[in-house]
């Protein structure tokens, strides 16, 4: 899939449907299929590819939509939620915003914490959120029959639930930060340390 979406792909095939293109309308004769075949190539190969500061200057802009998007959910609550759920949410948003320079170095290790933190922006969070803020105000603090509580304490004990699965979020990402650290050390140690010098 990553091959597909790429940038060559997409030129080569391009190139190969002007090469169609051309054959149809009757501007190539029998070796149509090596020209457009041939075309698709030349699009591949001399396609520049994306080199590590492309991939790292997308990542950067997109964990900045991610923060972005987040203070601007949370931004558009205000006066539309009490206050203690505001507070709660401005919580987890804190925690999420400590998170997100993380975020590139997480999905490059492929760690499943990662994807965590971006459905929590992009769905979790404003999930919670949906279904609430399409309920009369003058509902959402009464005890609900259905729910058994109110839509309120429904609403903050869900925002406690992510809050909680952030803090482990955090907790391994600063474990594996000093985990990188000691063993970082012990290369060092390993490669420049030198015993002592017996006189």
């Amino acid at each position: 899939m990553k091959y597909l979406t790429s940038t060559r792909h997409l030129v080569g095939a391009l190139l190969a449907l002007l090469g169609l293109g051309a054959y149809f309308l009757g501007w190539l004769g029998a070796w149509w299929l090596p020209i457009v075949v041939g075309l698709y190539l030349a699009g591949v190969l001399l396609t520049p590819a994306r080199t590590r500061t492309d991939v790292q200057l997308a990542q950067e802009s997109s964990i900045d939509d991610l923060s972005s998007e987040l203070r601007g959910f949370v931004r558009g609550l205000r006066g539309k939620v009490p206050q203690e759920l505001l507070e709660r949410t401005q919580g987890i948003e804190k925690q999420l915003q400590a998170i997100l320079p993380r975020l590139g170095r997480l999905e490059a290790q492929g760690d499943p914490n990662a994807f965590t933190v971006r459905q929590v922006i992009t769905d979790y969070l404003p999930g919670t959120f949906r279904n609430y803020l399409n309920m009369p105000p003058e509902l959402r603090a009464q005890a609900s029959a259905r729910l058994g509580r109110s839509p309120d304490a429904v609403v903050a004990e869900q925002l406690d639930l992510l809050s909680n699965t952030l803090d482990r979020v955090s907790a391994d990402t600063i474990s594996g930060d000093a985990d990188a650290l000691a063993a970082n050390g012990r290369f060092l140690k390993e490669k420049f340390g030198r015993p002592d010098l017996e006189l």
